[in-house]
């Protein structure tokens, strides 16, 4: 049914054409909720004329033959991306790709946003948007996994979801300032429904394990017992000096994980993951 038409290279030129003849309900019923209702879109009459009109008045159309209906935008922008994610998790894609899982993935998910941050704040132009291709490369993982989702999907609600927060920009509302927008968009974001299930415990680690000590949650191996000692040891002879002891003692426990090819931050947080599921306090101490 759609066409692709390529502007001999010019991005932003580029379009999503649908031919005639078609109903504009059907286009409606297949892209209506993927662009806002107020988006230009224009229709190519079979004389040659073009007519400019909104997004929302598509369903009341009819294209007739040797007539072309243009999208606002381009629906299936992330075509190539999701073409070699579908490869890689095929019969004849990657073994390891396809061993794994959304829960397998999570480390990857975190490792790649703190990774693009890195070289957002070392001012890395080319390294952040390397950064954020792996970042976006984890969102279409996780979409191809899921059951019942996909990218797609996934684009598509955060879309909807920023045209609801915006009513100043795609409806008729009116706010003054940032401060405003900020505050209408808290409300706004109050209304929706609200996720029920928690695990705020997704922290990085050492915050999550200060986070569960507070609640009366921690550890009753002799390892955790001795080092705690042994820190109190170097607290009591160096006591305006902590900081600078809990700095090194981390560093020497992330050292100690690589000299054994493991990372430290992702066994702690395992750990964690698995107390706060077994004592049940997610919930209710780690808000």
């Amino acid at each position: 049914m759609a066409q692709w038409v390529w502007q001999d290279g010019d991005r932003e030129n580029d379009e999503f054409v649908i031919p005639g003849p078609i109903s504009g309900k059907a286009v409606w019923d297949r892209f209506g909720p993927l662009f806002p209702e107020d988006a230009p879109t224009r229709l190519m009459r079979a004389n040659g004329t073009e007519e400019t009109m909104s997004w929302r008045q598509v369903p009341s159309l009819t294209v007739e033959t040797d007539e072309r209906l243009l999208l606002p935008g381009i629906p299936v922008a992330g075509g190539p991306l999701l073409y070699v994610m579908a490869r890689l998790l095929g019969p004849d894609g990657c073994p390891w790709d396809k061993k794994q899982t959304p829960q397998s993935l999570l480390r990857y998910l975190l490792d790649e946003s703190y990774e693009a941050a890195e070289a957002l704040v070392a001012n890395d132009q080319e390294a952040f948007i390397e950064e954020l291709g792996d970042v976006l490369l984890q969102v279409a993982f996780q979409g191809s996994l899921l059951s019942g989702t996909s990218f797609s999907d996934i684009a598509e609600r955060q879309a909807q979801k920023l045209v609801r927060r915006h009513p100043h920009v795609f409806a008729e509302e009116t706010w003054a300032n940032s401060e405003e927008v900020r505050q209408q968009w808290d409300n706004l974001k109050a209304q929706e429904p609200q996720h029920t299930r928690t695990a705020t415990w997704v922290y990085p680690g050492l915050v999550a394990a200060k986070r569960l000590d507070k609640a009366g949650i921690r550890p009753e191996s002799a390892v955790y017992q001795e080092i705690l000692a042994l820190l109190e040891v170097y607290f009591d002879k160096s006591p305006g000096k902590i900081e600078e002891i809990l700095a090194d003692a981390a560093w020497a426990v992330a050292s100690g994980g690589r000299i054994h090819h493991q990372d430290a931050e992702w066994a702690l947080w395992q750990k964690l993951a698995r107390m706060a599921r077994k004592t049940g306090e997610i919930s209710r101490n780690l808000r």
